[in-house]
């Protein structure tokens, strides 16, 4: 990239005043298009169409955007959280944000981690914490309920925790209708209980025709 060239991503939404859904305190969501898992019960299915109607916004700009609400970051301890689709996906993009953004300013990212190192490696000195939905450790029912295997999964979340400490990883597990068990949930949080903190939680499925 030219040292004058800007970044671009596909902007999905920016939600406002967020309290309790993304960490401590009131907090802002950027939310991107593109995903590289096919989730059976997907939140924001939207988020893998081709759309001609996305927004782009240059990062300073979404700066700007983001510091109207600073004065709620920094007093409920909340912040900017990244989401998707997957938003490690346009790393160089949160990048040029995070630099941007004040000093001291909470800064999250919500995430399958199915990426490549390199994606996670490039916002390591930027992210306070990385909320991970694992989905589950079992690799045949990742495939089945994702469309895709999760072999880098566990190997990016174990890497990651040795970096920056599992005080910074939230590793969330759901409780997928028709696809895994108690005992699937228990196995793992087996795996991932010394790596990050860990969240048990429930799907909510929304009222479509699966």
């Amino acid at each position: 990239m030219k040292n004058n060239e800007k970044q671009k991503a596909k902007i999905m939404g920016i939600n406002r005043h967020r309290m309790g859904t993304d960490g401590k305190g009131i907090s802002t969501l950027i939310t991107f298009y593109g995903c590289p898992l096919n989730c059976k019960y997907c939140l924001n299915p939207q988020c893998k169409m081709k759309s001609t109607n996305c927004t782009y916004i240059e990062p300073n700009n979404l700066v700007n955007l983001l510091m109207v609400d600073d004065i709620y970051f920094q007093s409920t301890g909340g912040g900017i959280v990244f989401g998707g689709g997957e938003p490690l996906l346009n790393a160089e993009y949160i990048k040029e944000v995070c630099d941007l953004v004040p000093p001291k300013r909470k800064i999250r990212i919500e995430t399958s981690l199915n990426v490549k190192w390199d994606k996670i490696e490039l916002l390591l000195p930027y992210i306070d914490q990385w909320i991970i939905d694992i989905k589950d450790s079992n690799t045949e029912i990742y495939k089945n309920y994702t469309g895709v295997d999760n072999l880098k999964v566990y190997d990016n979340v174990l890497r990651l925790s040795h970096k920056i400490g599992k005080e910074k990883l939230l590793i969330r597990i759901p409780k997928i209708p028709n696809y895994n068990t108690e005992k699937n949930i228990q196995e793992s949080v087996k795996l991932y209980s010394n790596l990050g903190n860990i969240d048990i939680f429930n799907y909510k499925i929304l009222n479509r025709n699966y």
